[in-house]
């Protein structure tokens, strides 16, 4: 694949997932999370590729551009140059 075909599988992922999933968490933490849970099923591919070599590599691709796609989504929803506001016990804690 080309730079330009990762970018453009990428895009119409994140378009597909917003269709079907099309809340987002608020917060970071859950956000992560989903990147995460993408980034697992990803390494998951790989293993049964690396063990089972008569798999193809074409699930470890679709799981790297869904990883992608939702850390597109990542970035879209939380500005990294916004200012950081503690909420629930992290402020607590602070005030204490």
């Amino acid at each position: 694949m080309t730079i330009d075909e990762v970018f453009a599988a990428i895009a119409a992922e994140v378009i597909a997932a917003e269709k079907k999933f099309p809340r987002w968490p608020d917060d970071e933490v859950h956000s992560a999370a989903i990147v995460c849970e993408e980034a697992g099923e990803l390494i998951q591919a790989a293993l049964d590729f690396y063990y089972c070599r008569c798999l193809s590599g074409e699930r470890m691709r679709r799981e790297a551009i869904q990883t992608g796609a939702m850390a597109v989504r990542f970035l879209l929803a939380h500005d990294a140059d916004d200012q950081h506001t503690l909420t629930g016990s992290a402020q607590k804690e602070e005030q204490q």
